[in-house]
C-alpha cells in the first residue's frame, strides 16, 4: 500500500507542477528514444455503472525486465489523484465492473497463464476465479454479478501431450485446431466451471442478455485468422440446457462487438455492408430476435444504421433507456464519439475540433460517459463528462489523468493535415510534421512513412511510438510525410476499395504526388528525399524502390516481396483473394505484376529491412526474398531478424534497437544526398 500511496504522490505532484508552470517554447527539449519508450500508454477506460469511478489500464516499458507492463488503475469522476489498483510485474488489463461498482475483474497472468481475477474497491488482494488450462482470452460479468462468462482455448488433449513428449511432435496442418469456447463460472464457487460451448466451432466475443439467460457470441469456423470471413452471430442459452447454439447470421462477412438492446429484443453488432466482405466500413447492423423452443430465432430483415457513412466504426454501446446507441468512429484524421437514435438512423457527434476522442464507455444510468482524449501535443489521457454536455459546450468535461506530463516539455514539430490531388484528379489526404524552427523558404529532408493495411490511415495523434516518432526527427531537421492513399481506411468504402487489382499503381500514384505537392511548396528537399514503412507500408516501400530512384534512404520491415509465394505462406488469403482479383493458380498474372521482388534489379536506394523471425502476418521468408534482390542487384542493404517477434515488436529493446538503427540509416545516406548537393 505504501509504495501505491508513493506512486500516486508523486503523479500528482508533477501533475501539479507542469499544470502550475507552463512550459516556454524555448525551454522545450528535444525529445530522445529513451522518452518514447517512456511513455506511460492509457487505454481502456471502463466508467463504474454508478458514474462514479473510472477503471483504466496504464503500460509502460520496463527496460530491465525488457517487457511492457500493464496494470489496472482507478480515478474518481470528481477528480483527484488516480491509483494504481494492482502493481503485478506482469500484466493486469481488461478492468470489467461487477454491475453493482463493488468490484473490478480483470485479466492477469501474475501466475503463469491469463486468468480472471476478482478485486474488492474497497481494498483486499485480487482472487482469481477462473482456473483455465490455456490462457483466458476475454470475459464478461452476467447482469446479476454472480457469474462470468469466459473465453479460453480448449487444452492439447492428454494422449496428444505424451505423444509430444515421446518424440511424435510431428504438426499436421489444420488439424489438431484448439477451438475457443464459452465458459461460466460462479463467482462465489469458482471451482466448479460451465462448459457453454463445444465442438468445431471457434467463439471470438460473448455478450450477456439484459436478464441474464442468454448468450449471444461471434465464432467462426476454425482459429485461423484467414477464416474471419466465416464469423458469424450465434445465441445460446445461459443455463446449458440447450444443446447447440442457434446460429443467427448467414454471410460472408466478419462480425463483431455483439450487444443486446437493453429490452433484450434486438442484437447490434459491426460489419462491413459494401462491395467487399473484407474491404469497407464496419457499421451498426441491428437484428431482432426471438427465442422458441427450439432456440433462438433471428428475423433476417436486418436493418443497417447510416449505411452509406464514411467512417469506420470501432465499437458500441447501447444507452440505457434503449433510446441510443453511441459509438467510436475514425473519420479522416479524426477520431470522434458518436451517438445515433436507432429510430431516427442520424448521428450528432461530441467532441473538439482537433482532438481525437475515443474508447468510451457508459454509466449504467447513461447519465456519464469516460472516454480518452488524445491531439498532435499530448498523448491519450482518461475524461469524463455528463453526456450531454460532452455533447454540447464541454463545460463539464473534466479531465482526469495527468500520467505523462513530462510531455510538456518536449519540443513537437508542427503537425497539419494538408489535401493535394494525385495524377487521376482524386483529393488525397495526409498529414504533414514540420521541422521544430521551420523557416518558410528554406528546403528540408523529407521522410515519407507508409501505413500498413493497406485498410488502415494516419490521424492527427500524439506520434510517440517506436514505429512512427518524427518529432525526434523534427529536432533534427527533417520534415515527415504520412499519406493516406487510395485503399485507406477512414474514408468511405469506395476509398477503401479503390486500389482493388491495383496495389502499387494509383497508391504510389497517390503517395508520389503527395511528395511533388511538398516540393512545389518549398518544403521538401527533392535531392533528400527518405521512404520508410511496415507491413502494407513494407510492401510499398520496397515497391517505389524498383519504380524510381528518387529517395536516397529507406526502410522498411514485414514487407510483401512476392505475391505468389506470399499466399501460401500467409494468414489472410482471403484478403489476398481480393486485392489481387485472383489466387496463384488462377488470374495469377496480376500478382506477378504487382510484387516487388520483380522489379528490384531497378532499384538504388540503399535499403534498411527489418522482420520479426516469428511473423505469421507477413513470414520472414518475404523480407528474404527482398534483401536478396537487392544484394544481387548490388544497392547497399541490410536486413535485421528480430527473435521471438511476430507482425509488430512487442520486446522493449527491439522496439529501442528499430528506433536507432532507423535513425542511423536516415542520417547515413541522406546525410550522403546532402553533402553530395551542397557540392553540386
Amino acid at each position: 500500500m505504501r509504495i501505491k500511496q508513493t506512486l500516486q504522490l508523486s503523479i500528482l505532484l508533477a501533475a501539479c507542477a507542469f499544470a502550475s508552470s507552463p512550459i516556454e517554447a524555448q525551454t522545450r527539449r528535444a525529445m530522445t528514444f529513451d522518452d518514447v519508450m517512456s511513455l506511460r500508454v492509457v487505454s481502456d477506460p471502463q466508467i463504474s455503472p454508478d458514474g462514479k469511478q473510472v477503471a483504466f489500464v496504464v503500460t509502460q516499458a520496463d527496460m530491465k525486465t525488457n517487457f511492457r507492463n500493464s496494470d489496472v488503475w482507478l480515478v474518481s469522476t470528481d477528480g483527484g489523484a488516480p491509483r494504481a489498483m494492482t502493481l503485478s510485474p506482469r500484466r493486469d488489463d481488461s478492468p470489467r465492473w461487477s454491475p453493482d461498482s463493488r468490484r473490478l475483474a480483470f485479466i492477469s497472468d501474475r501466475d503463469g497463464k491469463a486468468q480472471v481475477y476478482v478485486i474488492a474497491i474497497d481494498g483486499g488482494e485480487p482472487q482469481r476465479v477462473t482456473d483455465a488450462q490455456t490462457a483466458v482470452q476475454s470475459f464478461e460479468w452476467s447482469p446479476d454479478a454472480r457469474r462470468i462468462g469466459y473465453i479460453a482455448a480448449d487444452p492439447i488433449p492428454e494422449a496428444r501431450e505424451k505423444e509430444k513428449k515421446d518424440g511424435f511432435d510431428q504438426i499436421v496442418a489444420d488439424s489438431e485446431y484448439q477451438y475457443s469456447h464459452i465458459n461460466i463460472v460462479d463467482v462465489a464457487q469458482p471451482s466448479r466451471p460451465m462448459k457453454l460451448t463445444d465442438g468445431p466451432l471457434h467463439a471470438t466475443e460473448l455478450a450477456w442478455s439484459p436478464d441474464g439467460n442468454s448468450i449471444a457470441f461471434t465464432a467462426r469456423n476454425t482459429p485461423k485468422l484467414g477464416d474471419s470471413h466465416t464469423t458469424e452471430i450465434y445465441a445460446i442459452e445461459a443455463s446449458g440446457k440447450q444443446s447447440q447454439p442457434s446460429r443467427l447470421t448467414n454471410n460472408d462477412r466478419a462480425e463483431s462487438d455483439v450487444a443486446w438492446s437493453p429490452d433484450g429484443k434486438a442484437i447490434s453488432y459491426l460489419s462491413t455492408s459494401d462491395k467487399y466482405p473484407s474491404i469497407g466500413p464496419s457499421r451498426i447492423h441491428l437484428l431482432r430476435v426471438s427465442k422458441s423452443a427450439a432456440g433462438f430465432e433471428p428475423d433476417w430483415t436486418y436493418r443497417i444504421l447510416q449505411p452509406e457513412f464514411a467512417g469506420y466504426i470501432r465499437d458500441h454501446h447501447w444507452s440505457g433507456d434503449g433510446k441510443s446507441i453511441y459509438f467510436s468512429a475514425d473519420v479522416a484524421a479524426m477520431r470522434r464519439i458518436g451517438r445515433i437514435m436507432p429510430d431516427v438512423s442520424t448521428i450528432e457527434w461530441a467532441g473538439m475540433a482537433g482532438k481525437l476522442d475515443g474508447s468510451s464507455s457508459l454509466s449504467a444510468s447513461s447519465d456519464r460517459i469516460a472516454y480518452l482524449e488524445e491531439s498532435t501535443e499530448s498523448p491519450a489521457e482518461v475524461y469524463s463528462a455528463n453526456i450531454n454536455e460532452v455533447f454540447g459546450n464541454r463545460a463539464s468535461v473534466r479531465q482526469l489523468t495527468h500520467l505523462n506530463p513530462q510531455a510538456q516539455t518536449f519540443a513537437l514539430g508542427r503537425v497539419e493535415a494538408i489535401k493535394w490531388k494525385s495524377k487521376d484528379g482524386r483529393e488525397i489526404e495526409g498529414i504533414l510534421v514540420y521541422p521544430i524552427d521551420y523557416e518558410a523558404g528554406r528546403r528540408y529532408p523529407l521522410i515519407t512513412s507508409i501505413h500498413g493495411g493497406p485498410e488502415g490511415a494516419y490521424q492527427l495523434s500524439f506520434m510517440a511510438s517506436y514505429g512512427e516518432a518524427p518529432h525526434i526527427y523534427a529536432s533534427r531537421g527533417y520534415a515527415s510525410f504520412f499519406p493516406n492513399f487510395r485503399g485507406s481506411s477512414n474514408y468511405g468504402a469506395e476509398f477503401a476499395s479503390a486500389n482493388v487489382g491495383d496495389l502499387g499503381g494509383g497508391d504510389y500514384q497517390d503517395i508520389m504526388t503527395g511528395v511533388d505537392y511538398l516540393i512545389e511548396r518549398g518544403i521538401a528537399d527533392p535531392a533528400r528525399l527518405a521512404i520508410k514503412g511496415y507491413s502494407y507500408g513494407g510492401y510499398m516501400a520496397g515497391w517505389i524502390i524498383g519504380h524510381t530512384d528518387r529517395f536516397k534512404a529507406a526502410v522498411f520491415g514485414a514487407g510483401l516481396s512476392n505475391a505468389i509465394s506470399y499466399y501460401s505462406q500467409g494468414d489472410i488469403q482471403y484478403q489476398r483473394e481480393t486485392l489481387h482479383q485472383g489466387t496463384p493458380w488462377r488470374n495469377n498474372q496480376n500478382m506477378i505484376e504487382r510484387s516487388p521482388v520483380f522489379y528490384l534489379q531497378n532499384a538504388k536506394t540503399p535499403s534498411l529491412i527489418y522482420q520479426g523471425e516469428k511473423d505469421e502476418r507477413v513470414p520472414l521468408p518475404q523480407s528474404l526474398e527482398t534483401y536478396m534482390g537487392l544484394k544481387k542487384a548490388g544497392v547497399a542493404t541490410q536486413l535485421v531478424v528480430y527473435p521471438r517477434e511476430g507482425h509488430g515488436l512487442r520486446e522493449p529493446k527491439h522496439q529501442l534497437d528499430k528506433m536507432r538503427r532507423e535513425m542511423e540509416w536516415m542520417e547515413k545516406y541522406v546525410q550522403v544526398a546532402t553533402e553530395k548537393s551542397a557540392v553540386r
